[in-house]
């Protein structure tokens, strides 16, 4: 029989294969690097786009933490323009009241009435005038009484006084002022 020798046909074999799983793995570490890179890049991008939302949002923030100051300095603008209204209409408001109350004198007041002076104090009014008569007096009461503004109208003093002949009533007289 003849011998062969089969090492030379192994070795080549093995060193075949050997070359052949150097390049597999080869390729697999390729292909691992270029799978890392492109996750690694995919990350990147996706970074960069969650970094560019969150300094959209903050720059937003900011924005709106502005315009909120912008509110609080209105509101503080309001309040005080709303405390200035309410003092300018305490202020107006007596003269309105003033003459709502002139205004029910003159339809209290009888023809036979001259009044030559009337002083306001908070809330109560006094007025001193003549009168041709007591009557005259008690109807003025009578018409105050009766009166939606006036109320309580009391009578401190009639004295009677010689003017020019005649003989008039000279009165001094308290009203009440109703709430306005």
């Amino acid at each position: 029989m003849t011998s062969m020798n089969l090492l030379p046909w192994r070795q080549v074999q093995r060193s075949r294969r050997k070359k052949e799983n150097i390049m597999t793995i080869i390729y697999a570490a390729g292909f691992a690097v270029c799978l890392v890179f492109l996750i690694t890049l995919g990350l990147s991008i996706k970074i960069a786009n969650e970094e560019k939302n969150v300094q959209y949002l903050q720059d937003k923030i900011i924005s709106l933490d502005k315009s909120l100051q912008e509110i609080k300095g209105l509101e503080i603008k309001k309040t005080e323009l709303i405390g200035k209204i309410n003092v300018l209409q305490g202020l107006h408001s007596p003269r309105a009241d003033t003459a709502k109350i002139f205004d029910e004198l003159v339809v209290a007041i009888p023809a036979n009435i001259t009044v030559f002076s009337i002083k306001r104090n908070g809330n109560t009014v006094a007025v001193t005038g003549f009168a041709n008569s007591n009557s005259d007096v008690s109807i003025l009461m009578r018409n105050i009484e009766s009166s939606s503004l006036l109320a309580n109208a009391r009578l401190l003093e009639i004295e009677q006084q010689v003017i020019d002949g005649a003989i008039t009533n000279q009165f001094y007289m308290d009203i009440e002022v109703d709430s306005i």
